[in-house]
């Protein structure tokens, strides 16, 4: 019984060692994002591009921060 519990110990540990020594594919960590959505990000936070990235004349700000800044900048909310 004990022999059964100290031989899953080991397996456990050995398995739980392989897990935190495990590194990510560094592909994806070293390869220059160029174009699409990744590569752009806003102007004032530094957040990357995707959903909510204003781009439209040049703006490339995220939705929240044109939000904060639109009537600092010239803009107006018409409705």
């Amino acid at each position: 019984n004990t022999n059964t519990h100290t031989t899953l110990f080991k397996i456990l540990n050995t398995y739980i060692k392989m897990a935190e020594t495990r590194t990510p594919n560094k592909l994806y960590a070293t390869h220059p994002k160029n174009y699409g959505k990744g590569s752009r990000q806003c102007r004032m936070t530094g957040r990357k591009g995707g959903m909510g990235l204003i781009r439209k004349y040049g703006i490339n700000m995220k939705r929240q921060a044109f939000r904060e800044n639109a009537i600092a900048m010239g803009w107006e909310k018409y409705s």
